[in-house]
């Protein structure tokens, strides 16, 4: 996880082993935010949920995801750390903050494996920190 212009060190909160994840933004589908938590069961999650939006244009561009992604944020839900998704949910909320869309943080979860998780606290970023001269074009 690599974000430039956030100050050193994030703030983690660790779950304990074993302990299911919260409800989370797991990945965009089709017009649709997936989140999933709770206790595995055969592999799958207890808690599934989806939420749909207006899936037209760019999703970095797209009003209604925006506003249902932010307002997931202010109700606590943490994004899925997805590297390697171009437009993922986590990927769009850094951008929004690198761009002043959003001035607040948001929780990030990440995997260190199927029953260890963590919780990463991501800062809006501020020019000149760890060399961040402001945001690049998205994609």
């Amino acid at each position: 996880m690599s974000y430039p212009g956030r100050r050193l060190p994030f703030a983690v909160e660790v779950g304990k082993h074993g302990e299911p994840p919260p409800l989370n933004v797991s990945h965009l589908s089709e017009g649709r935010i997936v989140l999933i938590g709770g206790s595995r069961i055969s592999g799958t999650y207890e808690l599934r949920k989806e939420i749909t939006f207006v899936d037209e244009g760019k999703r970095w561009e797209n009003e209604d995801l925006y506003s249902k992604l932010v307002d997931l944020n202010s109700n606590g839900v943490p994004f899925q750390f997805q590297p390697r998704e171009m437009g993922s949910p986590d990927m769009l909320m850094a951008w929004w903050q690198e761009i002043g869309k959003i001035k607040v943080s948001f929780k990030e979860i990440f995997w260190r494996s199927p029953d260890d998780w963590l919780l990463t606290t991501i800062e809006p970023p501020v020019i000149g920190t760890r060399g961040w001269a402001g945001p690049k074009p998205f994609g």
